[in-house]
């Protein structure tokens, strides 16, 4: 178990070793990785760790160890968490038996989000698709053209031979729909785009 906030990791632990639990506890990168070492069931880590060492979530999945964010009301990190696929979410505000039940999700392979992380979760999502949503009037056609070929998961060249355009200029149009969209990705792209009714899959 890691967080920045030593009180805090303090009392949770007791509480959980109250319930015969064994942690091994950090509050820093450093700290995370050389626990890592030592083969943990599981990992429970605040978020602003991971964000302090952007490559420690991608360690963690490596080694397959499920992977419990502990985040702050209101975060808008979640979706992000939740599409990289972590195990679970647990607001640090809720209460041990919400975090019981996202840790006994965790080990069972079933991801539980907890009430208060899923309130941030959905209003992260619908802030989206509305930004996507706005998007739409903003969104050229051969940009549209482009995102629902992309949905159909054609690649740049095969969007390229279907348009009869270079792949310069496709690369171009994705990086503009990428950032119309507010996107990281070409698939969180799709995905917006879809929440917000622009293109359908096929």
């Amino acid at each position: 178990m890691a967080d920045r906030t030593p009180v805090f990791l303090r009392g949770l632990v007791s509480v959980l070793e109250q319930e015969e639990l064994g942690v091994s506890t950090a509050t820093s990168p450093a700290e995370m990785r050389d626990l890592l070492g030592k083969g943990p069931e599981i990992m429970v880590v605040d978020v602003r760790i991971l964000r302090d060492d952007a490559d420690l979530q991608a360690a963690i999945a490596a080694r397959g160890i499920p992977l419990v964010v502990v985040v702050a009301p209101g975060d808008d990190a979640v979706l992000d968490l939740v599409e990289d696929g972590v195990a679970g979410l647990w607001d640090r505000e809720g209460d041990v038996a919400e975090l019981r039940r996202v840790l006994n999700g965790a080990q069972t392979g079933a991801p539980v989000v907890s009430p208060e992380a899923a309130a941030g979760l959905l209003a992260r999502i619908a802030r989206a698709s509305e930004a996507a949503r706005g998007t739409a009037g903003r969104l050229t056609s051969r940009e549209r053209e482009i995102l629902q070929l992309m949905a159909d998961g054609s690649g740049n060249r095969a969007i390229a031979e279907a348009l009869f355009i270079s792949e310069n200029t496709v690369r171009n149009h994705v990086r503009n729909v990428l950032d119309k969209l507010q996107a990281r990705t070409r698939t969180e792209a799709v995905v917006r785009a879809v929440r917000a009714g622009l293109i359908r899959l096929s």
